[in-house]
């Protein structure tokens, strides 16, 4: 290997080092958008069964609150803007559209459904965050919704 080839692959290495963070951010970012999204939907849908029960839906509501004020802050740190917030059930996932349209004697499943579904998303998102600290805020909100997957089946369990 001569001067000029040597010199030719430390700039490659240097340019995929340096391109590499970037990658990482943009994927990191559209996956902090797909959550923050989520739940910006959660907390919509469980907005529109608030008057079934209040004492879980109103907790809940303020949590996916919350969680996507927690995300938007993650957002910003990978140099996103925070979104549009979604402002009709048709704006929203399919699951959340099912929470936010179920009949009073099936919101609770629903709610247990979208929890499940929920800590898959962010069992999911924390193997592809690459970096320690939003992975960390991921990690805290997927207990959350562990807490609320637990409240919500022993709900169910009882009406």
């Amino acid at each position: 290997m001569n001067r000029r080839q040597l010199l030719l692959a430390g700039a490659a290495t240097a340019v995929t080092i340096r391109a590499t963070p970037a990658l990482a951010a943009a994927d990191e970012g559209d996956l902090l958008l797909g959550l923050w999204h989520r739940e910006k939907g959660l907390a919509l849908a469980y907005g529109q069964q608030l008057h079934t029960h209040p004492e879980l839906f109103g907790p809940a509501r303020r949590h996916a609150h919350d969680h996507a004020g927690a995300l938007a802050t993650e957002l910003a740190a990978v140099g996103l803007g925070t979104p549009k917030a979604p402002w009709t059930p048709n704006d929203i996932d399919a699951a959340a559209q099912r929470l936010a349209a179920a009949k009073p004697s099936d919101v609770l499943a629903e709610a247990v459904l979208v929890e499940e579904g929920m800590l898959e998303v962010y069992k999911t998102a924390l193997l592809a965050l690459p970096d320690a600290k939003i992975a960390m805020t991921a990690a805290t909100i997927l207990a959350s919704h562990a807490q609320h997957l637990f409240i919500f089946r022993d709900a169910a369990k009882v009406t």
